[in-house]
């Protein structure tokens, strides 16, 4: 018998690398189980608006975009390194996009 050594086991905040199909559309078990976080942390992050669900069709079935998986570990990673809450994170969310908005909008005013 081996012993591990601690640097075999991963950090719990540590992000594991995960590369999605692109134009492949996960359900909500599979980005809980790809992302590492429970349903229900989902669902709240899509009732504060910081993740949407691409398809929900009449039946409440929600799919999601790699882009979502990728939201939802970066929300996991700002609330357990740095202690962000909802408010926090939705705020700086918003300014975010803001932001990437303006950038487009510089964007194409420079090529105008």
């Amino acid at each position: 018998m081996s012993k591990r050594s601690v640097r075999d086991v991963p950090s719990p905040v540590a992000l594991e690398l995960f590369q999605p199909k692109p134009n492949v559309l996960y359900n909500l078990d599979a980005v809980a189980h790809l992302a590492g976080v429970s349903r229900r942390s989902i669902l709240i992050y899509c009732r504060a608006g910081l993740v949407r669900p691409v398809v929900q069709p009449p039946y409440g079935v929600m799919e999601f975009t790699e882009e979502a998986i990728h939201a939802v570990r970066r929300i996991e990673h700002l609330r357990t390194v740095h202690g962000l809450d909802l408010a926090w994170l939705k705020t700086m969310f918003d300014l975010l996009d803001e932001v990437e908005r303006l950038r487009a909008e510089l964007r194409f005013l420079r090529n105008y």
